[in-house]
């Protein structure tokens, strides 16, 4: 069994932690928080940065959690230093999703429980497709993107890098969502806008930032 090492904590914690017991390809060997409050969590070692042990780079991957609350910006802030410490960064399909045959799954991709991903679909890295959602055939979806349950990615449809789609949004069939776009409610997109697109207040700050 491989031996697995995560980073960080979120509400998505626990889903990811009942999905690995399933799949039972991995030993959890700790989980790495901002600060310890007790000694385990699910019965796993809690460390911080600090007491983290010399784990085996070599034997112990990694994994990096988040949720829709994290800006993007932050999920991708914590990949990157994950990856400067040197782990292999693998990442984790739930065993009740359903992926096409020879997908590549890049580092840090995490596709959740009755998702559903068509050939030949591209995902890239530390991106979360959560449960339900439907990626369809020839569909582009950039790094570090968060794609919300039940949402649908039509075919030959392109989002941007750090895109933050909500619950049951819909792009249609070959629209392309650009970069930094956040869309935080049920909607239908079905053609292109020409610029990032903002329905969360919580997501402007600040707006050059997002339209680089």
């Amino acid at each position: 069994m491989k031996k697995l090492l995560i980073f960080g904590e979120s509400t998505s914690l626990a889903r990811l932690n009942h999905e690995i017991e399933r799949s039972a390809l991995y030993d959890i060997v700790g989980i790495v928080v901002a600060k310890a409050t007790t000694a385990t969590r699910y019965g796993i070692p809690l460390y911080t940065l600090e007491t983290l042990p010399a784990f085996d780079k070599q034997e112990v991957s990694a994994f990096i959690v988040g949720d829709e609350q994290h800006l993007n910006q932050q999920r991708l802030a914590a990949y990157m230093d994950v990856k400067r410490m040197g782990y292999a960064i693998t990442s984790f399909c739930s065993s009740s999703a359903s992926i096409a045959n020879g997908l590549k799954l890049r580092e840090n991709v995490f596709i959740d429980r009755d998702a559903r991903v068509l050939a030949p679909a591209n995902i890239g890295a530390n991106t979360w497709i959560m449960q339900g959602a439907q990626i369809d055939a020839d569909a582009k979806i950039g790094s570090s993107c968060w794609i919300g349950a039940q949402c649908v990615i039509s075919a030959g449809a392109t989002i941007g890098k750090n895109c933050t789609l909500g619950q049951g949004v819909v792009i249609g069939p070959g629209v392309v969502l650009p970069a930094w776009s956040t869309i935080h409610y049920p909607t239908t997109l079905t053609e292109s806008p020409p610029n990032a697109v903002f329905l969360d207040a919580r997501f402007r700050a600040p707006v050059y930032f997002f339209q680089k």
